[in-house]
C-alpha cells in the first residue's frame, strides 16, 4: 500500500476535525465491518500525519 498521503495538503484543525467526525461515525455502531476497518484505517493515516507534524 504505497498510496500518497492524501491528508497532508489539509491544515492541523481540518485534521483534528475530520478525526472527530470519524470517530462519533465509528461510535455510532451502524457501520458494517469493511467499512468500519477503513475508517480505523483513515484515522490511523490522520493520526500519522499529525504526529509528523508535531514531530513526535
Amino acid at each position: 500500500m504505497n498510496e500518497p498521503n492524501v491528508w497532508s495538503r489539509f491544515t492541523t484543525v481540518e485534521l483534528e476535525t475530520k478525526r472527530g467526525e470519524l470517530q462519533e461515525l465509528i461510535g455510532s455502531g451502524m457501520l458494517t465491518e469493511r467499512s468500519l476497518e477503513h475508517q480505523l484505517t483513515e484515522i490511523a493515516i490522520i493520526e500519522n500525519e499529525l504526529s509528523r507534524r508535531h514531530g513526535d
